[in-house]
């Protein structure tokens, strides 16, 4: 089976359990160097020479699956926060895994880690510099860490992210769930060959802000921390074209003053690939996922909902990367039967930076557009595999809204 190239580990909660923190090497006889006091008590504990109520516990599967990331070819690199570097490259001295060469001699994990990313910066930032070293692109990456907030490595670069959830760290099925998402991901990633596409098809429209558009022409995601994103951070397509008109008007309300917003087509560069993506038209109202609001809420909170949408997702059986579907309530002044709704598609930044193409229309082109709505989304539910799940059809059916095919 194909296998990333580099696969991450955070430290904290992932690789081990608790925090090697601020707070160790702060007692009686403390050394100067902090790593130095570190004490090994046995293969899964190092406590603080110090203080001894203070230690960490490495997880009981990290030496097989150390030892798996290097037999199947790929890089360790690690990915943490912690502010103390010295001090978690020693606790990677004294944790072992088994030499993936030879099953009866062990090292140190420290030696087996090829980029040793402990810096407290953006993590986002640490893959950037990995993949500068390692010439891998990010969608041949994979990163598990216990903090929500860091999927923004796949929502920014596309790096697969895989959430080591309620404190429990890494374990086998966990690393099974990553490698799994991370090939469902690979298996839609199209080479970018700009002019060349495959089986390019258009399939909506969005008002954009250029430099959104310049973010999705070069591969990035199309992120604004600032902007709301009711169904998380994505690109959001509709079926008519006067609706992305509608919206590049209400972007100048959270954009920069400098940003001019386009509508722009939106195609898909291979529509076989397309059509058998994972896709879910969600209730609107049923809380069933649970939308998010970016602007208010924490980046972890914001994270957090991204993570906790796709395991309630999942429970569909739709599986990142998936495309969602949505209907969107009225807003005053939009062109659209008063009191009524319309459809948005929300492709998230994989899929985007893998299959989603952006053209820029001139106003010229817009105003001499005949046909606004040319693929209505509500006729696309069996030709592009989307899951309608019970609650949605209850809820067409109570806004007495038809023609779902």
């Amino acid at each position: 089976m194909s296998f990333p190239q580099v696969v991450g580990l955070d430290t904290d909660w992932t690789i081990w359990q608790y925090y090697l923190g601020d707070n160790w090497g702060k007692g009686r006889g403390a050394a100067a160097a902090s790593e130095d006091n570190i004490l090994r008590i046995d293969r899964q504990v190092l406590v603080d020479k110090t203080n001894q109520r203070n230690q960490i516990r490495v997880y009981n599967d990290i030496a097989n699956i150390v030892k798996d990331i290097l037999q199947n070819g790929a890089k360790l690199a690690i990915s943490s926060r912690n502010r103390n570097k010295a001090m978690c490259d020693r606790a990677l001295t004294y944790f072992n895994a088994p030499n993936p060469n030879d099953n009866y001699n062990e090292w140190s994990i420290i030696h087996m880690v090829s980029y040793d990313e402990i810096v407290d910066e953006s993590k986002v930032n640490h893959w950037k510099r990995i993949r500068g070293w390692s010439g891998s692109d990010y969608s041949d990456m994979l990163m598990f860490d216990d903090e929500a907030a860091h999927n923004s490595v796949r929502i920014e670069v596309g790096v697969t992210f895989q959430l080591a959830r309620d404190k429990k760290g890494m374990y086998w099925d966990l690393y099974q769930e990553g490698l799994n998402a991370w090939r469902r991901a690979k298996w839609i990633t199209i080479p970018s060959n700009p002019g060349h596409s495959p089986n390019r098809v258009l399939i909506g429209y969005s008002g954009l802000p250029n430099y959104w558009i310049w973010m999705v022409g070069h591969g990035e995601g199309s992120v604004d921390y600032k902007v709301p994103y009711r169904w998380g951070y994505a690109l959001y397509v509709a079926d008519n074209i006067w609706i992305a008109k509608y919206f590049c008007g209400l972007n100048a309300s959270w954009m920069p003053p400098s940003a001019k917003s386009e509508v722009c087509e939106v195609w898909v560069k291979d529509y076989d690939k397309w059509a058998s993506i994972n896709k879910i038209w969600v209730p609107e109202n049923a809380g069933v996922p649970a939308q998010t609001s970016n602007t208010t809420w924490s980046f972890e909170a914001s994270g957090l909902s991204q993570e906790n949408r796709d395991r309630a997702i999942a429970g569909y059986g739709v599986y990142t990367p998936y495309v969602l579907f949505s209907q969107h309530f009225y807003i005053p002044g939009m062109p659209a039967p008063i009191l009524r709704r319309w459809t948005e598609m929300v492709i998230y930044t994989q899929i985007q930076r893998s299959l989603i193409e952006v053209v820029p229309l001139s106003d010229q082109q817009v105003q001499q557009n005949t046909n606004p709505s040319p693929y209505p989304f509500r006729h696309q539910i069996k030709a592009w595999n989307i899951t309608v799940p019970k609650l949605t059809w209850a809820e067409f059916a109570l806004r007495l809204e038809t023609d779902f095919r």
